[in-house]
C-alpha cells in the first residue's frame, strides 16, 4: 500500500488568546518508513469528538498571564541561564556560558563574572542574548523567553546597590568581591522572544517588557504544587476532570501556577499533555491561591451531592 501524506492536525488548544502565531500543523502520516511519532488527541483538530472539542475551546480560552508579564516572572525568578556573547579577535564566532544573574527590579539582568571567564571578554564588546526557562522547564512544552541586546559596565556608583540585590538572591556568592570579578547589567533591551510552549510563540516587545510587572504569586508555585501533588492528588484530578471535561484522566501533576491558574501535566489514555487550570478569580496572594482552590474543590463536591428528593 502506498503511503502518502495523511489528514494535517493543528494545536488550537495551545494557541494564547490574541496571538497571531499560525497553528502548528502536524502530518499525520510520513512518506518514508521512518519511525512516524504518535500525535496526541489533544493535538488533532476535533471535528467529530464532542469532548475534545469541548476541551480544546476551554484552553484556547483559558485565562493567562500576559506574555510579557510571564517573561518578566521568569527573569525574576529565575537563578541561572545561557548567556550567549560574541568572541573578542578578528575570528568572531558566538560563545555561550550557563551564568548566574539576578533581576535589577526592572527586569535589567546584572551579572558578576569574572576576566578569567571567556565571555567576559564578550561581555566587553556589549552585543549579548541571555535564554532563561520558566522554573518548572523539562521539555519544548515548557516555556522560555531569550532577552537579547546591549550590556554595560556598572558604574562605582551603582555597585553598592547591585551587590546588595545579588547577594540577597546568592548570599552564597563571597566571590564577587574577588578582585577579577567585574559587574555588568543588560541595560539596552531590542529583543524580547517569547516561548510559551508547543505553538505559543508570541511577539513582546521591549517596551511591553519592561512595563510588565513579575506575576505575584508565582514565586509560591513549588510548595504550593508540591502540597496538592503530594496530599490532594485526587482533588487534582477531580479539578482537571471537572473543569476541562475530559475523561478517563489517569494522573495529574500539577506544575506552576500563577494569579490567573494553575499549569498540570496529564496523563489520559497513555497520553501525556499540559492542562491550563483557571482559577474562579485571580489570586492576589497566597491565601488568594488557597481560596481559589478551596473554592474550586468544594464546587465539585456540591455538583456530585445527589439530588435532592
Amino acid at each position: 500500500m502506498a503511503l502518502g501524506v495523511g489528514p494535517m492536525l493543528r494545536t488550537p488548544s495551545l494557541r494564547p488568546r490574541g496571538s497571531t502565531h499560525a497553528l502548528r500543523r502536524f502530518p499525520a502520516t510520513c512518506r518514508s518508513a521512518a519511525t512516524v511519532p504518535h500525535v496526541p488527541d489533544i493535538y488533532i483538530e476535533a471535528e467529530n469528538n464532542a469532548e475534545m472539542k469541548a476541551f480544546q475551546d476551554h484552553q484556547k480560552n483559558a485565562a493567562r498571564i500576559e506574555p510579557a508579564e510571564e517573561c518578566r516572572t521568569w527573569i525574576q525568578l529565575a537563578r541561572h541561564g545561557v548567556l550567549a556573547v560574541l568572541s573578542s579577535g578578528e575570528d568572531v564566532y558566538p560563545v555561550t556560558s550557563v551564568v548566574e544573574f539576578a533581576d535589577d527590579g526592572h527586569g535589567r539582568p546584572v551579572f558578576a563574572t569574572s576576566t578569567m571567564s571567556p565571555h567576559t571578554a564578550g561581555l566587553a564588546g556589549g552585543k549579548v542574548a541571555l535564554t532563561v526557562t520558566s522554573p518548572a522547564f523539562s521539555s519544548l512544552a515548557d516555556g522560555r523567553v531569550s532577552l537579547q541586546g546591549r550590556v554595560r559596565p556598572v558604574t562605582d556608583a551603582e555597585k553598592p546597590n547591585i551587590r546588595e540585590l545579588y547577594l540577597k538572591k546568592f548570599p552564597n556568592a563571597f566571590y564577587v568581591d574577588f578582585g577579577d570579578f567585574r559587574w555588568f547589567v543588560l541595560e539596552e533591551l531590542n529583543g524580547v522572544h517569547y516561548n510559551g510552549g508547543f505553538a505559543m510563540a508570541q511577539r513582546v516587545t521591549p517596551d511591553e517588557y519592561l512595563a510588565a510587572s513579575p506575576d505575584p504569586v508565582a514565586a509560591f508555585s513549588a510548595p504550593v504544587c508540591k502540597h496538592m501533588n503530594d496530599d490532594h492528588n485526587a482533588d487534582n484530578m477531580a479539578i482537571v476532570t471537572r473543569y476541562t471535561g475530559l475523561t478517563g484522566v489517569e494522573a495529574v501533576s500539577l506544575l506552576d501556577l500563577d494569579r490567573l491558574g494553575m499549569n498540570a501535566q496529564v496523563k489520559r489514555k497513555g497520553e501525556t499533555f499540559k492542562v491550563r487550570l483557571p482559577f474562579p478569580k485571580p489570586a492576589p496572594d497566597r491565601k488568594g491561591i488557597k481560596e481559589a482552590i478551596v473554592e474550586m474543590t468544594k464546587a465539585i463536591k456540591v455538583a456530585s451531592r445527589p439530588a435532592s428528593a
